[in-house]
């Protein structure tokens, strides 16, 4: 059985969405954020020296790092979906995308959230404007990141759109306004909603 330790507020919860999407058995337990340091509560450091959500098990396998709980998923469980077929110029799109997300557009997004320092604000705006410009420029022309089918790439792009949309007018970047629309009424989403209940951004 597969058991998701997931955060609540989180980028979690696109794992969870992931896991109702493959239609697999699965447990999630889901817990709230310490309520001084909004960091995730011990339990977490019993599951992995990072201390960090989310984590997976499954069978023997533990797992952090999001990207990569959705590769593995993906691959153990996907049965050819969620993936463009490898060896093609789509896969390595869809493996850029896939890492892009950690990698480049969330911790432009966060020093942004995080700045304080006068003297470095315009060059962090600056970052994420340069991160959300070429996002919404690459969906002009596509329903999902690598096209019409929901991918991995999706799950992982979808936690750092909600924020920039939470953060920011939507009329500024409508192309990634309606894929955070699409996302949050994907059916499974809605399930994983069920199940650890809505993203609230407000509560980061």
């Amino acid at each position: 059985m597969i058991t998701l330790y997931s955060l609540k507020q989180s980028r979690s919860q696109r794992i969870v969405w992931l896991l109702e999407a493959l239609g697999v058995p699965f447990e999630v337990q889901s817990f709230e954020r310490e309520p001084v340091t909004r960091f995730a509560p011990p339990i977490f450091k019993t599951l992995h020296p990072l201390g960090k959500a989310p984590v997976l098990k499954d069978g023997n396998l533990t797992l952090a790092e999001s990207a990569s709980i959705v590769e593995y998923l993906i691959e153990r469980y996907g049965n050819g979906r969620f993936t463009p077929e490898t060896d093609t110029t789509d896969y390595y799109h869809y493996v850029q995308w896939l890492h892009y997300a950690e990698g480049s557009i969330m911790p432009a997004i966060l020093q942004k959230m995080m700045a304080t320092d006068e003297s470095k604000i315009n060059y962090f705006n600056s970052q994420v404007s340069l991160h959300l410009d070429y996002v919404e420029q690459h969906l002009n022309s596509k329903k999902w990141f690598c096209g019409n089918e929901l991918t991995g790439a999706d799950i992982m792009m979808s936690f750092p759109c909600q924020v920039a949309m939470f953060m920011l007018p939507n009329e500024l970047y409508p192309n990634i306004a309606r894929f955070v629309e699409q996302v949050e009424n994907h059916p499974a989403y809605r399930q994983a909603v069920e199940r650890v209940g809505e993203l609230d951004l407000h509560s980061l």
